[in-house]
């Protein structure tokens, strides 16, 4: 063997070979080479609904914790937890919209939102990461409960169907959700 030369059959061979070929199918080919942007959020339902909600709005996803009552709320004040030290409210987002929750009690979660004011959604089921095209947004779609367009900021389409973007921020902002004193 030359002192330039690399046998083909030796194992490192074969990886500058497999490379090479990489190399190859790679050039010339605008869909591999070009990054396409993503939105990614966290899934889940209400009212038989599926809903996301962009990263970073949600800090904490939970099973439901021991809650405390509190008198003179609404009723969609579930309670309040105490979460790593802190006492959150919990409020049922079914409720809220003037729905019933899902039967089915196991399957329900607890979102903890952050961002300066913190409380936890009570949701019917949580259906973790979904990941969409950023082309896949649109302002519109049709088959939404009215109680929740408030809080809808569009909607992504993916392999599953629609997703509606429920935005946080929109709720946090509603002086109805803020005003849970009776």
């Amino acid at each position: 063997m030359n002192h330039g030369q690399i046998d083909s059959a030796s194992p490192f061979g074969l990886l500058l070979e497999i490379d090479a070929r990489a190399r190859r199918g790679r050039e010339g080919s605008d869909a591999r080479l070009r990054a396409q942007a993503h939105w990614t959020g966290v899934g889940f339902s209400v009212l038989g609904k599926r809903l996301v909600a962009p990263m970073g709005t949600v800090t904490e996803i939970l099973k439901v914790p021991p809650l405390a009552r509190l008198p003179r709320v609404q009723p969609w004040v579930e309670g309040v937890a105490s979460l790593r030290g802190r006492l959150v409210p919990v409020i049922g987002l079914a409720a809220f919209l003037g729905g019933q929750p899902a039967l089915a009690w196991r399957g329900r979660r607890v979102l903890v939102l952050g961002g300066g004011f913190d409380c936890a959604l009570l949701v019917d089921e949580v259906h973790g990461l979904k990941h969409f095209a950023a082309e896949s947004f649109r302002d519109r779609a049709t088959g939404v409960e009215p109680a929740l367009l408030p809080y809808i900021g569009g909607f992504y389409s993916g392999a599953e169907g629609d997703w509606a973007e429920f935005r946080p921020d929109l709720l946090l902002g509603d002086t109805r959700f803020l005003d849970a004193a009776r």
